[in-house]
């Protein structure tokens, strides 16, 4: 379970501090923190995709979906073939900022025209960005686009083709739990570093750098630590299947070993390709802000059954309840409403209108709502399933707006 946090379509309130100590134990806060960057070795490509228009043009090289299987019988390539091949492709991205000082993480070559992905927490209000090699030549780059919502940046560097070795990209919706990953980077700024680890987990919700909600990101216990933001994370083919963004915190209760995340390579393909043709990235909103818990969770938590819960609060048997909803926006033009707290076994429970389908889907937990609305871009109509506790199901529409820039 994490503590709340406002997402791309939706938020969550942040519990309270009785909440958190009742739920102490379940609870993982997310911090945002400069992460171990993964190398990625240079496999077969067996397919591009040329962007072009906007502000430049970028060949992205792609390993295909399915391609992960034989590394599960023991096919992949070994640690130091991916070290070996791949680490030329992994820079260090030095920042430096009037205002925050120096810093600096990781990134990789995309492409043979300088193009370089790093996170946009590491370059965000830099006033000089510059990136060094692993051959130890350094060159200054310039910030094509970023986006926070997503906490991927785009770097453009002039260098000779012979420095630039591009790293391909792989497709994140076919890792599974268990596969095993290699990430290399520069953490602490000690040097070109590699570490191993497998992918501990999928379809985790991370908090991006505006507040935002970041869906889908995979979770890896390959160390990374300060200094590896930005670098990629790759299977055992030597393809990136992420970019590593976060590491866990546990708060009060002490630091969290191995627990790292890093954005899905499938959101950097489209996020690159916006900032290329488009020079920024669209994504949708609705305006609502969210209980951190759905009902299931909420039954589980407190030890009351879905249907005490039913008679005793008039909750259905799941959903994403609705604390509160951002007043003009979307949702709350569609109808759709917060309510007031009630205390369920010691926590409080906003009795809101609780979401139980999105466009057909069943919604359990918040982030079921916040990876369809990722989804969606501005202008498209989405439709929902509602239900006001103690009423009957009622089916709304609205039409997707802008996010806003942070919340």
């Amino acid at each position: 379970m994490r503590v709340a946090d406002i997402i791309g379509a939706a938020g969550r309130e942040a519990l309270s501090r009785k909440e958190r100590g009742i739920l102490r134990t379940a609870v993982t806060a997310f911090v945002s923190a400069v992460l171990g960057g993964v190398i990625t070795a240079a496999a077969i490509f067996a397919g591009v995709i040329g962007i072009g228009e906007g502000s430049g043009d970028v060949t992205i090289r792609e390993i295909p979906d399915g391609g992960n299987i034989e590394t599960r019988f023991g096919q992949g390539l070994s640690v130091q073939q991916i070290y070996e091949e791949s680490g030329p492709g992994v820079v260090s991205v030095d920042v430096a900022s009037g205002e925050l000082g120096p810093g600096g993480g990781s990134g990789f070559v995309l492409d043979e025209e300088g193009h370089v992905v790093t996170n946009q927490h590491v370059v965000e209000g830099a006033g000089d960005v510059s990136v060094r090699f692993a051959n130890g030549v350094r060159r200054q780059a310039e910030v094509v686009g970023e986006d926070p919502s997503t906490d991927i940046a785009l770097l453009k560097v002039e260098a000779p083709k012979s420095m630039l070795r591009p790293l391909a990209l792989g497709d994140s919706d076919s890792v599974e739990v268990g596969d095993p990953v290699v990430a290399i980077g520069n953490p602490l700024n000690v040097g070109l570093s590699v570490t191993t680890g497998i992918v501990s987990g999928l379809d985790r919700p991370i908090k991006a750098p505006n507040n935002y909600t970041i869906d889908g990101a995979i979770q890896t216990d390959a160390a990374i630590s300060s200094g590896n933001s930005g670098g990629p994370l790759l299977d055992a083919r030597g393809a990136v299947i992420g970019v590593n963004s976060q590491v866990a915190s546990a708060g009060a209760q002490g630091v969290a070993q191995g627990v790292g995340f890093a954005v899905p390579s499938n959101t950097v393909k489209n996020v690159v390709k916006q900032l290329i043709t488009e020079g920024e990235v669209e994504h949708g909103y609705i305006g609502v802000r969210m209980f951190t818990l759905g009902v299931d969770e909420v039954a589980a938590y407190t030890g009351l059954s879905k249907e005490e819960l039913a008679d005793r609060y008039d909750l259905p048997p799941d959903g994403a309840i609705v604390s509160e909803v951002v007043r003009g926006g979307p949702a709350y033009r569609a109808g759709i409403r917060g309510g007031p707290e009630r205390e369920v076994r010691g926590i409080p429970v906003p009795m809101g209108d609780v979401i139980t389908e999105v466009e057909g889907k069943e919604v359990v937990s918040p982030d079921d709502v916040i990876e369809v609305v990722n989804s969606y871009r501005p202008g498209e109509t989405m439709r929902m399933e509602v239900v006001t506790p103690g009423e009957e199901p009622r089916e709304v529409q609205l039409v997707v707006a802008p996010q806003p820039d942070e919340v």
